[in-house]
């Protein structure tokens, strides 16, 4: 498996060297990029350290194509995590893989406003990712639990075969996508990232539009899942600015259909900036399987210097009226 994952490494760059070589002649150039998230994790009787290594590559072969790809590799000390919650404290606990793809496929810049990729994608490169919501730990902050706990799809560990589409303009941004049903990690196996089985995975489908508006940012989305039968899910969060600093944050969804295990979520906080500095609290409540839990986050975010940013953060997770508190020093490198 290591000398597998070696030998695709080196044959991944390998070939993204060559393409770069191609495309000097383009008015473009290459990027690269290596972004690395590290964490101990701790409930004050035991810890434990996660890590998350992501690298990044977009490369042009023209001047309106491109061809990106970002992969991840994940460890932890120990596999089971410190809290049984339904929402998962940390966005970067997962299985340990050495080395997965999130992004592999071609960009077509149609032009300044317009583009489209085909290929390999998680949903969350562009849901759930503003700045507000980035700054939290949480998962559900990534992507609600109205999606995630419902439906098995292109979500962090995973990525799914599809399309994306993007409309930006100062003020609006529009964007919709088309993935295979259900995502994975693995290169081979009937489990690959690379399927595409609507038949057997179903297909899921989701739009999303965002608004700006003086520091303020609106969110509302939709989206739909074929297997095992036609499940819509709505949402909508806002970034409301109320001082130059200071911004308060509302996130709900809502699934709907029969037998789905997530059908409500709710949120409320705010983030405060202070020079290189920001504050995040943010509370939530939903129900998964029947199981009530409010998960609350208090973060803080220092930026060290342009490449090293420190995060304590402390959660207080209360499910199936069982609380518990847990710590987290994250440390984040990007190159």
């Amino acid at each position: 498996m290591r000398k597998a994952t070696t030998l695709l490494i080196g044959l991944l760059w390998g070939c993204l060297h060559l393409v770069a070589q191609e495309a000097d002649s383009t008015s473009r150039h290459a990027l690269f990029g290596v972004d690395y998230t590290g964490e101990v994790q701790t409930d004050f009787r035991q810890a434990l350290q996660a890590n998350l290594l992501q690298l990044h590559a977009d490369v042009p072969l023209s001047k309106t194509l491109s061809f990106q790809a970002a992969s991840i590799s994940t460890f932890a000390s120990r596999e089971e995590t410190l809290a049984n919650d339904l929402q998962s404290y940390s966005n970067i606990n997962a299985e340990n893989i050495p080395f997965a793809l999130s992004v592999a496929g071609l960009t077509w810049q149609v032009n300044e406003r317009h583009s489209v990729f085909a290929g390999i994608r998680r949903t969350d490169e562009d849901y759930f990712c503003s700045d507000g919501l980035a700054l939290f730990t949480n998962s559900s902050c990534g992507i609600f639990p109205t999606i995630s706990s419902n439906f098995d799809i292109g979500v962090f560990p995973n990525a799914a075969l599809g399309l994306h589409y993007a409309y930006e303009r100062e003020d609006l941004h529009l964007q919709a996508s088309l993935y295979n049903g259900v995502g994975h990690h693995h290169f081979t196996g009937s489990d690959n990232v690379f399927r595409f089985r609507p038949k057997t995975d179903g297909i899921f489908a989701l739009g999303q539009a965002e608004y700006r508006y003086r520091g303020s940012h609106y969110f509302v989305g939709a989206s739909v899942h074929t297997r095992p039968s036609v499940q819509p899910t709505v949402w909508a969060y806002a970034e409301q600015a109320l001082l130059p600093r200071l911004t308060l944050l509302a996130a709900y969804g809502h699934a709907f259909g029969r037998d789905i295990a997530c059908r409500d979520f709710c949120g409320l906080g705010a983030r405060y900036a202070l020079a290189r500095t920001e504050f995040g609290l943010f509370t939530d409540y939903t129900r998964v399987y029947g199981i009530d839990e409010w998960a609350t986050e208090l973060v803080c975010s220092f930026r060290l210097t342009d490449f090293l940013t420190l995060i304590p953060v402390v959660h207080l997770l209360t499910t199936d009226g069982n609380t518990k508190c847990i710590g987290i020093l994250r440390m984040e490198l990007g190159i």
